[in-house]
């Protein structure tokens, strides 16, 4: 077991959390943070309010992510010279889908963000003008 450090910050300042997003200030044993994002964008926006009423049609949302196969033999040696890490400030814009902003330490950490955007134009958008 690698043992703990504890993490100094002076201050975080984050604009934004979207969708999903996290901010996990101390220690945490799993993270596991999900999106499923369903994105129509209309050249006029004209909508029914049922576009996303079934999402089983789209195999992105139910798809199996392959998880990669470790097979080679890995071994660490970790030397905390420090067991203190200092951080100044951290400035964030934004924290999006099924992203972590974490400060601390953790075991296992597994984010899941499934987008489908989808375009629609009621013109041919490669036709000259």
């Amino acid at each position: 077991m690698i043992p703990s450090r504890a993490s100094l910050v002076n201050w975080i300042r984050v604009a934004s959390i979207d969708l999903a997003g996290s901010v996990q200030i101390g220690d945490s044993n799993q993270v596991t943070p999900e999106a499923r994002v369903y994105a129509v964008q209309r050249e006029l926006p004209i909508f029914n309010n049922n576009e996303a009423k079934d999402l089983s049609k789209f195999p992105i949302y139910s798809q199996e992510i392959p998880l990669p196969v470790i097979t080679e033999c890995v071994q660490q040696v970790t030397i905390q010279e420090n067991p203190v890490i200092k951080v100044g400030g951290i400035d964030i814009i934004g924290v999006a889908a099924s992203s972590v902003l974490h400060v601390g330490s953790t075991q296992t950490i597994r984010s899941e963000a499934r987008i489908k955007n989808i375009r629609e134009f009621f013109s041919d958008p490669n036709q000259d003008n």
